[in-house]
């Protein structure tokens, strides 16, 4: 999908997907990085029109948001990427005293045999304790995707 604004003042745009399949925003051929991880929120920190291309993803509504400015020329493209979460019965202090995220990383990509170029951590917090991470592969390997959502 391709966006521009020709004319008046900048707006945030939200769109609901059905499904919730990773989309990334592009700028001028770069990818635009969703907003940092907010943990009051437990979600990317809300679009403040900062910038043209600033956006998040809102997880479980599925919903791509960003912001264009008049003149700016956006792209949304597919991600080969999951983002997942994992709650598992530990206490914080168990978790980093156990090598915290590197381990966490290490055994994901150990057991799908991928490197750990292709995890990011977003977020760890109590609620027993939560772990949201995102997998991604090459754009270009779509066999790779297919193979780790299996």
């Amino acid at each position: 999908m391709l966006f521009r604004l020709k004319g008046g003042v900048g707006t945030t745009i939200r769109i609901a997907y059905p499904g919730s399949e990773s989309r990334a925003i592009y700028k001028d051929g770069t990818e635009i990085s969703y907003n940092a991880w907010d943990d009051s929120i437990a979600g990317y920190g809300p679009v403040t029109q900062s910038f043209c291309g600033e956006n998040r993803f809102i997880g479980v509504q599925n919903i791509l948001e960003f912001y264009i400015t008049e003149g700016c020329e956006l792209q949304i493209k597919p991600r080969n990427a999951i983002q997942t979460k994992v709650r598992m019965e530990w206490t914080l202090d168990e978790f980093f005293s156990g090598g915290g995220t590197t381990t966490f990383v290490d055994r994901i990509t150990a057991s799908l045999g991928i490197h750990a170029s292709e995890v990011k951590i977003v977020s760890v917090y109590e609620g027993s304790l939560v772990v949201n991470y995102e997998v991604s592969v090459p754009d270009d390997d779509a066999k790779a995707l297919d193979d780790l959502k299996q």
